[in-house]
């Protein structure tokens, strides 16, 4: 009915009106536009992965305009330039591999408010330390500027500083049992550690103290990261040991060669998501440790429960608050029991292992 109030040259027009406005839908849906009304900047491909490596590095085609971006763009962002492609001087965009404490840095510090802080008593967020260090297992745990009484002796030093999101000192049981483990005969020397829900970065350097080779730091706090990667250069490791990533970096089967060890002192409703469960183990090579804490004891059965398809469990251990020196100073109140578990990844067939770990990650 429409059409009759039009003359066949206007239809013509009108159904061309249509097929472009279709086509530039489509367009614009395949460059994720969606992405654009969330006020995300969106690469113009898809990140890839480069050579095989234990890290997972982002490499992405940034046009130079899009150096304007807002707080919530942390995934997509993009550093400055740095490599131009030579075989086409016209093209406007650049390839470069993305450093996501770059853009923390630029965006979230300013002289005012900056990430982290050294002092010569507190780490961490705010944790109070014994004037003469934190002693836990192999480690003499201190604030960036604080001169111990005595020797190390054999205790290796952990230097930390007072950092936003940076949570981690050694002062909460779960922290202390986590340190505790890897002061065990867990690393043998040259592992790949993946510390997930790095905070202050205190067991990555932890297991590099003890000869870990390299360690992948996973923190959902991009000023975690920095924290991180500032403490980890304070205790002289450098990027060649250590990469920090955001939990949307991580992926299952993402880490080429898998981590040998997955330390995760996160809360339990974090680790027992199905999606939580495939990204861990299956970053985790067969016969690999994984120590789980950030659990109550009465939480322990339900971990199990999570992860019994895919890990051995061969122990646990508990500790309370009030066993730990510098708990009650640091919290003011008495935190309570927590536990952690610990056990070895199963020696799956990995075309079944896989076919598991894909329908946990999309449940």
């Amino acid at each position: 009915m429409m059409y009759k109030s039009l003359n066949p040259s206007s239809v013509w027009l009108y159904r061309l009106q249509l097929l472009v406005l279709c086509a530039i839908i489509q367009v614009s849906t395949n460059h994720a536009f969606v992405g654009h009304l969330q006020g995300i900047p969106v690469p113009t491909t898809r990140p890839i992965r480069q050579k095989p490596t234990p890290f997972l590095p982002v490499t992405a085609q940034c046009p130079q305009l899009r150096r304007q971006h807002r707080p919530n763009s942390f995934f997509y962002y993009c550093r400055h330039a740095t490599t131009t492609d030579s075989n086409n001087e016209k093209d406007d965009t650049t390839t470069t591999t993305t450093t996501l404490t770059d853009w923390v840095v630029e965006n979230l510090e300013t002289d005012n408010q900056v990430i982290t802080t050294a002092s010569t008593i507190r780490a961490g967020e705010n944790d109070t330390l014994p004037t003469e260090g934190l002693a836990i297992g192999d480690f003499l745990i201190l604030a960036a500027e604080q001169a111990p009484h005595h020797t190390f002796g054999k205790l290796q030093p952990i230097r930390l500083l007072l950092g936003r999101n940076g949570w981690g000192t050694g002062v909460h049981p779960t922290t202390r049992l986590c340190l505790e483990w890897l002061s065990s005969s867990s690393i043998k020397g040259g592992e790949v550690i993946l510390d997930y829900g790095c905070g202050s970065g205190i067991l990555s350097i932890a297991a590099l103290h003890q000869g870990a080779s390299r360690v992948v730091g996973v923190d959902v706090e991009a000023e975690a990261l920095v924290t991180t990667e500032r403490n980890l250069q304070l205790n002289g490791y450098g990027a060649e040991r250590f990469q920090g990533l955001h939990t949307r970096q991580v992926e299952p089967y993402g880490m080429v060669p898998a981590a040998d060890i997955c330390v995760a002192n996160i809360m339990v409703g974090q680790l027992v998501r199905p999606s939580m469960v495939a990204a861990l183990v299956s970053n985790l090579a067969p016969g690999g440790w994984l120590c789980l804490s950030g659990i109550r004891p009465h939480q322990v059965d339900a971990l199990k429960q999570a992860y019994g398809e895919s890990i051995e469990w061969e122990h646990s251990a508990e500790l309370s608050a009030s066993e730990c020196e510098g708990s009650l100073e640091s919290y003011g109140f008495d935190t309570g029991r927590w536990a952690r578990l610990a056990g070895r990844r199963k020696r799956n067939d990995r075309e079944e292992d896989i076919q598991s770990m894909s329908e946990l990650a999309v449940s």
